[in-house]
């Protein structure tokens, strides 16, 4: 509560100062209300007094009647005399810069600067406030609210009306940036710049630092690299017959699957050898999938014969984000072809198109839900290997962010069941003990042990350098993987059960709209806490959230909106800041 002094010549306005005093003590406490009369104790210097209680005061209230500037005695006017009391009250409340109320009453009007003295000149700067005494309570009381600095009610009235639709700005706010964002992720728009999936890549490299993906042992790696390459010149038709001798030794090892990374879209001189590889291994009980890569009159494109022979082919491509490769088209259905044919067939029929590493994990069927846009993919022992939706085909980009043909066998039009790849650490597939150079299998003098490869899914591929490589984001930095090894990673994911996926879109608005509301609440509902304090509050719930998708992903293989669901928790706290902020400004209000 503000201290008051009253100023007042007893010749003009005494019973008005006594009536004002009574009011401001009942409202501000008596104790904050000095008058002299009464409040200066006999033997008290009152000129001590004055100056000491104009001095502790906030407000002076200079009590002005219709005889305040003509009361005069024998020395003439009173306020030109240098030891008037009222003179020296204002002169003192002037100097030490006093907010200084003039108050009008018995129908007095404001004196001009030419009808005061020098001293108290100022006095006539300083805005009035009448008091009728018709309407002297509601006067009374505007003068209150003045002393408070409280705004007059119609002006209170109007920050109830912004104050309300404040209120209904900040309900609504939350749910249009919670809405706002999930339409930036139903465009995709942190896509376009990578952000996306880079901090997926992020998400998943933590998360596997927490907990692993763990590994088959079924899954071998055959590689081939520059020593082959100097031994039998450049890959293509002229390896046929390396081929033939590499699948007869491992069979003989005890391959149950031998899968080839590879295109076989050429003749050869030795493709006769290399089918009757694949007869024998057949014969044995052993499967031999090959790679494609486009069409032919809707057929795989394949070398003669080798579409009859081989236990099925499947599709190479693998990539298609921007900067992160771990994305693999597991299946392709091709609309026109499978219009009006039945929900489910067998891989390679109707239009519907395995990928190789599919097949590697013993895929037998592949069953579509039209009405859900939903694939099921059912494996050769009636086990799901995988269930997900299927969508529109988008163009292939590398890492470059430039569009590649690399994979013409999908078109536009076609639908793809898309598969998020957990990653292995690269070290584990380059192991002696789960990685085979081509030429201890096929090289002068080599070969593989009876049993070694017992019930074993080999993985054919390249790794020279340079050749067949991706780049992935694996944490904080880059790495380069061979394709084989991303096919061992997806088997791996389909054998062990991991089904990495995106939060669905209705939990990703919940989840958006939570975070955009405790951003909001942060800022707006918090106006005691220090803005250091607000910060690390920020801070610590981004990290907290950050922990949480961790948990989430390793756990249940779901990948949180992490880009989207921050920045709507961020936009929010900015946002209503910002508006809160310039509210406050508008109404003055003090808080910060």
């Amino acid at each position: 509560m503000p201290s008051l002094f009253i100023s007042y010549r007893r010749e003009d306005t005494v019973a008005y100062a006594g009536r004002l005093y009574d009011h401001l003590g009942n409202h501000f406490g008596a104790d904050k209300v000095f008058m002299d009369i009464g409040q200066i104790a006999p033997g008290e210097d009152f000129v001590e007094v004055l100056e000491a209680r104009i001095r502790s005061s906030e407000v002076v209230i200079a009590l002005i009647g219709p005889a305040w500037l003509s009361v005069s005695n024998e020395q003439g006017r009173r306020l030109d005399q240098a030891d008037d009391f009222v003179r020296y009250e204002l002169a003192a409340a002037l100097a030490q810069g006093k907010r200084l109320i003039p108050v009008l009453v018995g129908g007095a009007r404001m004196p001009n600067a030419k009808e005061l003295p020098a001293a108290i000149g100022a006095l006539a700067r300083c805005q009035a406030h009448p008091v009728d005494d018709t309407r002297f309570e509601y006067d009374l009381d505007a003068l209150i609210r003045s002393i408070e600095r409280r705004p007059s009610l119609l002006r209170q009235f109007m920050q109830l009306a912004s104050t309300e639709r404040l209120r209904r700005w900040r309900q609504g706010i939350a749910a249009s940036i919670a809405l706002l964002m999930l339409f930036g992720g139903w465009v995709q728009l942190f896509d376009v710049f990578g952000i996306d999936a880079r901090i997926e890549s992020y998400t998943m490299a933590l998360g596997d630092l927490v907990s692993s993906v763990p590994l088959s042992e079924r899954i071998v790696i055959v590689s081939f690299g520059q020593r082959s390459e100097a031994r039998l010149g450049s890959p293509g038709p002229g390896w046929r017959h390396e081929h033939a001798r590499l699948i007869d030794r491992l069979v003989d090892g005890g391959a149950k699957v031998i899968a080839f990374d590879l295109f076989f879209e050429k003749p050869g001189s030795a493709d006769a050898e290399l089918l009757a590889a694949i007869r024998r291994a057949r014969e044995r009980g052993s499967q031999v999938f090959v790679g494609v890569r486009q069409l032919l009159a809707g057929r795989p494109a394949l070398t003669g014969g080798l579409s009859e022979t081989a236990s099925g082919a499947g599709l190479l491509c693998i990539g298609g984000r921007i900067a992160y490769a771990s994305i693999a088209p597991l299946a392709v259905v091709k609309i026109a072809a499978t219009a009006g044919s039945s929900g489910s067939g067998a891989l390679g029929d109707n239009g519907r198109f395995p990928a190789l590493g599919l097949l590697a994990a013993g895929a037998a069927t592949l069953a579509i839900d039209e009405r859900r846009r939903q694939l099921t993919i059912v494996s050769d022992r009636g086990q799901i290997l995988w269930q997900g939706p299927l969508q529109s085909v988008r163009p292939q980009v590398e890492a470059s962010g430039e569009s590649s043909s690399d994979c013409p066998l999908l078109t536009a039009g076609d639908q793809v069941a898309e598969a998020m790849i957990r990653l292995a650490p690269v070290a584990a597939w380059r192991d002696p003990s789960r990685r085979h150079d081509f030429e201890q299998v096929v090289g002068p003098g080599a070969g593989v042990k009876p049993g070694q490869l017992d019930g074993k899914i080999v993985l054919v591929g390249d790794a020279r350098p340079g050749k067949d490589e991706f780049r992935v984001l694996q944490g904080l930095r880059p790495e380069l993987r061979h394709g084989v090894e991303l096919h061992a990673d997806v088997v791996n994911n389909l054998l062990q059960g991991v089904h990495v996926r995106r939060l669905g879109a209705t939990p990703q608005f919940l989840l958006m709209l939570v975070l955009a509301a405790a951003g909001g609440w942060l800022r707006v509902f918090r106006p005691a806490t220090s803005v250091l304090a607000r910060r690390l509050l920020v801070f610590a719930v981004v990290l907290a959230y950050l922990a949480l998708t961790i948990v989430i992903y390793t756990s249940s293989g779901v990948l949180l909106n992490t880009a989207y669901h921050i920045g709507a928790f961020l936009l929010s706290y900015w946002l209503l800041g910002r508006l809160t902020l310039h509210w406050r400004q508008v109404t003055r209000d003090p808080r910060p």
